[in-house]
C-alpha cells in the first residue's frame, strides 16, 4: 500500500502483457499481475500462425444480396482483415526472429470455389491494408496445376478440383516467448509485474479500486486510479468481483489441435480447407511434424477446456481422414495434442459468440475506470495494447512521463539450452518461480518433440538453490512437470514416439 498506481492490468496473457507495455510507454504508473505464469493460458494454445486475415473475408465473401442484408457485419469482416494486416506486417518488421513464413495451400474443390476474380480482389484488398509491407505472394493454381503438387496428392476428389491458391503466412515458432518478452519490455520501462498473484478482491474505496492479491507469501492489497482487465476467457470471473456479475462481455470458444507426422510430400507447407460445417480446418507444419485442426466447440475457463478430449481427437482423424483417406492416420500416430479456450466477445444476443474484437469502457454501466478487453488475438495484440490505452487515457491522465515502447530488455544467455546461465537468467531476471515456467516458457526446450521433459532434472538441479528448494520440493516439481506434461498434452503412458 506504500503506492498508488495509475492502472492495474490484470491477466498475463499477450492482450495483458501489451496493454502494460503500451500504458508504461504511455507514462501510466501500471502493476500487472497473472493469477499463473505469464502466457500460460491461452496465449500459449492459438493457432500459432500470423494470420493474414483471409478467413475473415471469407465470412464476408457471399452475394451481393447477402452484403446488402447484413452490411455491418461485412463491414466489421472487412474491419478486422485491415487490423490482421497491419498486425501482421507490424509484427513481421518489429520481431522478424519471432516468426517464419510458411506457404499455405488453398485447394478450390465445388464446395468452396470462388472465382479467380474474387480471389484475386481479396488480397488485393489485403495487400493495400499493410500497404504491401509483407507480402502474400499469391499464385493461383490452375487445375491441371494443383492436381500435379505434391502436397495435394492423396486428397479425396483431387480429379473435381478445379484449381489451388497458395500464398504466405506467418507462424510464431514460441509464442510464449512473445509474451514473457513483451512482459520485460514493460518492466524494462518502469512498469511492475507479478506472476503467480490471483486476484481475489475489487472493491471501490473512494475514488480508487482496491485490489486484493492472494501470493505465496500472503495476501496483498494495492490501490489503483483505474482497472484494465485483460484475463481473456475469465475477465466476466473479474467483474464479478467488482461486484458486477450482471456484466458479461465474454464467451469461450474450446480448439483442440493434434500432433502427428504427415507424408514427406507435406514437410513444411500448410494446407488449409473448410470442414463439411463451414468450419477452417488447417494441416500446419511443427518443425517435421504437422498439428492439425482446430476443433471447435463451446468451453469456458475451466480446466477441461484445456485439455483435448478423445472424443475431439477422433473427430479430427476423422476429418483428416476424409481429406486425405490415403494417409491411414490412427490415434496411435498422435503424438500429443493441446486444446485451449479463445476469449469471445459475447453477440447482442447475450449468448453466441461474435468475431468483433472490442475495448469496453464499464464506467457508464456502475464500475468508474474499468476496463475490459475481449476476443483478443496475438495477432493484433499491439493493436489492442493502442487502443486499451486511448480508452484509459479518455478517463485519465498518466502520472509520468512517456517512455520508448520497445526499450531493449536485459540481454539473454542462449535460451534454447539448459544451462547454468539460462536457467538463472529465467529466474532472476524474468520471474520464473516453477519448473514448467523455466522449461515451457523462458527455455524453448519445452516445446521439443519429447516436450522438454528429458531436460526437467537437470533444469530443476539448476533452479534449486535459486529458489530455495528442498531435495524434496526439487522432486516434486520434477514430478509436477512430468504430470502437467502428461495431462496437458493428452500423452499416452509411453510419451510419444
Amino acid at each position: 500500500m506504500s503506492r498508488i498506481y495509475d492502472t492495474v492490468v490484470i491477466g498475463g496473457g499477450i492482450i495483458a502483457a501489451a496493454a502494460g507495455q503500451h500504458l508504461a510507454a504511455a507514462g501510466y504508473r501500471t502493476l500487472l499481475v497473472e493469477r499463473d505464469d505469464y502466457g500460460a493460458g491461452t496465449s500459449s494454445r492459438t493457432s500459432r500462425l500470423q494470420h493474414c486475415g483471409l478467413g475473415y473475408l471469407s465470412a464476408a465473401s457471399g452475394s451481393i444480396a447477402a452484403f446488402l442484408l447484413h452490411p455491418r457485419r461485412a463491414i466489421e469482416c472487412f474491419s478486422l482483415m485491415h487490423r490482421a494486416m497491419r498486425g501482421r506486417a507490424e509484427f513481421v518488421r518489429l520481431a522478424p526472429e519471432w516468426v517464419k513464413p510458411v506457404t499455405f495451400i488453398v485447394p478450390l474443390t465445388p464446395e468452396n470455389a470462388i472465382p479467380r476474380w474474387k480471389a484475386r480482389l481479396a488480397f488485393r484488398l489485403m495487400a493495400a491494408s499493410d500497404g504491401g509491407e509483407v507480402p502474400l505472394d499469391l499464385r493461383i493454381m490452375s487445375a491441371a496445376e494443383a492436381r500435379a503438387h505434391p502436397a495435394l496428392q492423396g486428397m479425396a476428389g483431387i480429379e473435381h478440383i478445379r484449381g489451388a491458391m497458395s500464398f504466405t503466412e506467418y507462424q510464431y515458432h514460441w509464442p510464449e516467448r512473445i509474451v514473457v518478452d513483451t512482459v520485460m519490455k514493460a518492466r524494462a520501462i518502469g512498469m511492475e509485474a507479478l506472476n503467480h498473484a490471483a486476484v481475489t478482491g475489487l472493491a471501490r474505496e473512494g475514488d480508487l479500486w482496491r485490489v486484493t492479491l492472494a501470493m505465496a507469501e500472503g495476501t496483498r492489497h494495492v490501490l489503483t486510479r483505474a482497472v484494465v482487465n485483460c484475463a481473456g476467457v475469465w475477465v466476466d470471473e473479474i467483474t464479478a468481483l467488482a461486484g458486477a456479475p450482471q456484466i458479461r462481455k465474454n464467451t469461450g470458444e474450446k480448439g483442440t489441435n493434434i500432433v502427428l507426422r504427415l507424408p514427406e510430400s507435406l514437410r513444411g507447407v500448410g494446407f488449409e480447407t473448410v470442414t463439411a460445417a463451414g468450419a477452417p480446418f488447417y494441416l500446419i507444419p511443427w518443425g517435421d511434424l504437422h498439428y492439425v485442426g482446430p476443433w471447435d466447440s463451446v468451453s469456458d475457463g475451466r480446466p477441461e477446456g484445456f485439455r483435448a478430449s478423445e472424443a475431439e481427437i477422433s473427430a479430427i482423424l476423422d476429418q483428416l481422414g476424409r481429406l486425405f483417406p490415403g494417409f491411414g492416420r490412427t490415434r496411435e500416430d498422435v503424438l500429443y495434442a493441446w486444446a485451449g479456450v479463445r476469449p469471445r466477445s459475447l453477440a447482442g444476443d447475450g449468448r453466441s459468440a461474435a468475431p468483433a474484437v472490442r475495448e469496453h469502457d464499464l464506467t457508464g454501466e456502475g464500475l468508474p475506470n474499468v476496463f475490459t478487453f475481449t476476443g483478443g488475438l496475438l495477432m493484433t495484440h499491439r493493436d489492442a495494447g493502442r487502443r486499451l490505452t486511448r480508452a484509459v487515457r479518455r478517463r485519465l491522465a498518466p502520472s509520468g512521463p512517456r517512455r520508448p515502447l520497445d526499450a531493449p530488455a536485459p540481454a539473454a544467455p542462449d535460451m534454447d539450452h539448459v544451462t547454468e546461465a539460462s536457467v538463472a537468467h529465467a529466474i532472476l531476471n524474468e520471474q520464473a518461480q516453477t519448473l514448467s515456467d523455466i522449461l515451457r516458457r523462458r527455455l524453448s526446450v519445452g516445446w521439443e518433440p519429447d516436450l522438454g521433459r528429458r531436460h526437467a532434472e537437470a533444469a530443476a538441479g539448476l533452479a534449486a538453490p535459486l529458489l530455495g528448494w528442498t531435495p524434496q520440493e526439487t522432486a516434486a516439481q520434477v514430478a509436477a512437470f512430468i504430470d502437467e506434461t502428461a495431462t496437458a498434452f493428452n500423452l499416452r503412458p509411453a510419451g510419444p514416439r
